[in-house]
């Protein structure tokens, strides 16, 4: 039974209004794998979730508001992946008989545990206390700070099951019930930006209870470290893999240390994941190389579990992150594949349409993907990585155009009376990493002869279509069509696959679509994706048939489009039937290039596939409506500017409402810093905006940002005057405004003054000397820097008056210090007053008050 239907096969299907037959929608987002493959269904929504699909996701919301996604894909059981990049704080996870526990570790505040039931593996055993006594055991950790976050884990040593644990939030203890038996426990605690404990005690409950002592300072640090001094931890995970399956650790929380104490226990190993990067590495500020490293202990946890490596030493390789249109930043992931049951893939920013240097640990299997957006909005899932030592092969990822390949674990299929229509891998990319976009919308429309058998529209990536359909020969239309636009890519803005097809049951339980497929590659485009008029495209259409490998395919026509399909022009072509390739000279006037193949095979089959932006062209696009759609009340954070600390975060809301007469189905809006086209900073909502019906006509907007001033900038020169992108959809699904620079928002840091007359008192006439210092937050740093090269204003009140006035202009010295003297004429009050700049918030220092005698 193929993997991405068998979860079906008992599910019942809900009719669709208007459709002549069953229909139903298949959610494979959705929570609920069920051991015994059997999908859950929602009566209200008629949907059924596919438990096999690989790549099926759940996106799990923490208690902190962060998120975390979790993937079932080839070669791996669950890949857990956080939503958002490098933004997201550390957390300990632990699963226990296939239910996957993550606690999130949170520095001012201890925060519930999120629970999600994966059933990746038979339940293991549940502890049976009926036949024997149980003695109450309590356990606390001896810390020399608070600790935060904590979650602690027992298992019987002889049997490994897992024993549940009341853990007491807020405080280091915790209790449980256990019976008589020799037990391993872990505690599991920390905070973002400081260290994160692994600590382990091993204990016996012979005839009574006891209290368990887990004793922070026994813990020694554990590292991978290499010998580039430029190099830094950005990530990490640590966990503990126990003889059951079972597995406890950490993951994310940035470059805090983790320690772990040293133990020797058969079957039990440790492993660590680090990811390094080159020092200055933000969410905003790509790195130039990563390191993958993987590292583990088994049985035994010696005294000094840290590993220092030779970058010589790994295995090496050059890649190319081709970009989307547009210049800006993804994510390289990566996690070792070690047989637990889950993944936990660490993330490093890159610049697309660059090279970035690769290292890993040699002979262990990475499992990899390439995320452009934020965090999983479009992912590649790239082969898995094995390599030996030295310098292997270079690769280029992201290549155009992004458009539906056939997988082989996703496509779709029939049974004898069911068909289940399943197009999820709509942007893999021309080198065949599979890949599916999160803010895409699908739609599909089945027909025969004219009748609807199903329709669905407005569908997430994930989900399908299934319809009761006739065991005997018939003929059918299928029409599948994708749509995204999105802040991270100008390509692939629409896809279109309309099939004529033949099907009858062969009583197979489950066989693919007879489906005939279209293959796009081209050359002779840049890392952008993008064309110059002085290079030619050569654009090549390859077809095969899914369910008939053997038939003859030929692609009868290619045909391509430079103002965005409104008119085609037909390419002569050369090659084989199944294989075309055609020459395009793109015209200089082109922002971008659609192209459409048609192929048929000797069944019957025919596609016409259309891909709209299929890749770039040497103009730049400027400000777009088409129809009467209309953006405006465009506002920022309130309409104020946006200031940070040198550290912390915050959370910022953007609004703007939308019009047109047949009404809004959607838009987004998103920040950029520098050029549209090349932006050196992009800001963009965790997900897409929230649009509400205000009146027939109108729709307000809404993006919610989450912005840390270290791990989402990172980088001084971000601050400043920052540009506000926004588009909206008409309901007509044909008019839109997509505008470039449709507002400015200031994001700037806080700067601290100071201000110090001298001497005190001073006698009238004499000379006063003040001094002071002007800092700004350094978000490079974390800290307040001197602000140099800056005028301020040398103020002074009289005693008895309320009005300051201006009596000298200063310029900050190379660290921000201020000097200057003058006369002492009467009692009163000196400060310094700094008006600010386009980055920095203006300031006044305390005042200084001063007696002259």
């Amino acid at each position: 039974m193929p993997p991405a239907w068998n979860s079906i096969r008992r599910a019942a299907l809900a009719a669709l209004a208007g459709t002549a037959v069953t229909a139903s929608v298949l959610s494979v987002p959705g929570s609920g794998w069920a051991d015994d493959r059997t999908a859950p269904v929602s009566a209200a929504a008629g949907t059924v979730t596919p438990a096999d699909a690989p790549g099926t996701r759940t996106t799990v919301k923490l208690a902190t508001g962060e998120r975390l996604d979790v993937i079932r894909r080839p070669g791996s059981k669950v890949q857990i992946a956080p939503v958002q990049g490098t933004s997201v704080g550390p957390y300990a996870y632990a699963s226990t008989g296939g239910a996957l526990t993550v606690q999130p570790l949170d520095r001012s505040r201890s925060l519930p545990a999120t629970k999600i039931a994966t059933n990746t593996q038979k339940p293991l055993a549940k502890a049976s206390t009926a036949a024997a006594a149980t003695y109450p055991v309590k356990f606390d950790i001896t810390s020399k700070d608070w600790v935060y976050g904590k979650s602690i884990y027992i298992w019987n040593t002889k049997t490994w099951v897992y024993y549940p644990v009341k853990n007491e939030y807020g405080t280091p203890r915790a209790t449980a019930s256990l019976p008589a038996g020799d037990y391993f426990s872990v505690a599991l605690y920390g905070e973002w930006g400081r260290p994160n404990y692994v600590l382990v005690k091993s204990f016996k409950v012979a005839n009574a209870g006891l209290t368990v002592q887990f004793q922070e300072s026994t813990a020694k640090e554990t590292a991978i470290k290499v010998d580039d001094p430029t190099a830094r931890r950005h990530t990490s995970a640590v966990w503990l893999s126990l003889p059951n399956g079972d597995m406890a650790g950490f993951a994310g929380g940035g470059a805090a240390n983790v320690y772990v104490t040293p133990f020797s226990r058969n079957g039990v190993t440790l492993r660590v994941n680090d990811l390094l990067v080159k020092q200055g590495t933000s969410a905003s500020t790509a790195t130039p190389y990563i390191y993958n490293l993987f590292r583990e202990y088994a049985g035994t946890v010696p005294s000094s579990p840290v590993t220092h490596v030779r970058s010589s030493s790994l295995a090496k390789t050059l890649t190319w992150v081709r970009a989307q249109g547009d210049s800006s930043i993804g994510l390289l992931s990566a996690g070792p594949m070690t047989g637990d049951w889950s993944v936990t893939t660490l993330s490093a920013p890159v610049k697309t349409g660059k090279s970035v240097t690769q290292y890993f640990t040699p002979g262990v299997s990475f499992l990899r993907d390439l995320i452009y957006g934020q965090g999983n909005d479009h992912r590649l899932e790239l082969p898995t990585l094995t390599a030996p030592a030295g310098t292997s092969p270079g690769e280029t990822l992201g290549v155009a155009p992004f458009a539906p390949r056939r997988i082989p674990h996703g496509a779709s299929q029939r049974t004898p009376a069911k068909m289940y229509l399943y197009e999820p891998y709509a942007f893999t990319d021309a080198r065949g990493n599979s890949g599916f976009d999160a803010r895409a919308r699908m739609s599909y429309r089945l027909t025969s002869k004219g009748r609807t058998i199903a329709s669905a529209g407005n569908l997430a990536p994930y989900d399908g279509l299934a319809a009761d359909v006739t065991a005997d020969r018939a003929e059918y239309e299928l029409d599948h069509t994708v749509t995204r636009t999105v802040p991270y890519s100008r390509l692939s803005t629409r896809i279109e696959s309309e099939w004529k097809f033949s099907s009858d049951s062969t009583g197979a339980a489950y066989e693919d679509l007879p489906l005939v497929d279209v293959d796009f590659t081209l050359s002779g485009i840049n890392a952008n994706n993008t064309a110059t008029s002085s290079t030619p495209v050569r654009v090549t259409a390859a077809a095969a048939t899914r369910h008939f490998p053997n038939a003859t395919n030929t692609v009868t026509g290619l045909e391509y489009s430079t103002d965005d399909g409104a008119h085609w022009a037909a390419l002569p072509v050369s090659g084989s039937k199944a294989s075309v390739s055609a020459e395009i000279k793109v015209p200089s006037t082109a922002s971008f290039v659609s192209l459409r193949a048609s192929a048929k095979d000797d069944n019957g089959t025919s596609l016409r596939r259309t891909v709209i932006r299929a890749f770039a062209g040497p103009k730049p696009q400027g400000d777009r409506t088409v129809g009467t759609t209309k953006i405006a009340n465009v506002t920022v954070n309130g309409g104020k500017p946006i200031r940070f600390d040198a550290s912390g975060s915050k959370e910022i809301k953007a609004r703007f409402t939308a019009t047109d007469p047949s009404g809004i189905i959607g838009g987004d809006l998103y920040l950029y810093h520098g050029s549209y086209t090349a932006p050196d900073g992009v800001l963009m909502g965790w997900s897409p905006a929230t649009c509400t019906k205000a009146s027939v006509w109108t729709s307000s907007c809404e993006v919610t940002f989450y912005i840390d001033a270290r791990d989402t900038l990172g980088r001084n020169a971000l601050a400043g005057p920052w540009k506000v992108a926004a588009w909206a959809n008409a309901g007509d699904k044909k008019s839109y405004a997509d505008l470039h620079a449709v507002a400015t928002v200031s994001i700037t840091g806080l700067s601290r003054l100071t201000a110090n007359a001298t001497p005190e008192p001073v006698r009238k006439g004499g000379t006063l000397t003040v001094t002071g210092k002007l800092t700004r937050a350094n978000w490079e740093t974390g800290t307040y820097t001197g602000y140099a090269g800056q005028y301020v204003k040398l103020q002074f009140r009289k005693s008895g008056t309320s009005t300051y006035v201006t009596k000298k202009t200063v310029k900050t010295d190379a660290s921000g210090n201020l000097r200057t003297t003058v006369a002492a004429s009467a009692n009163g009050f000196w400060r310094y007053v700094y008006a600010g700049s386009s980055t920095t918030v203006a300031v006044t220092s305390a005042a200084d008050g001063v007696v002259v005698r």
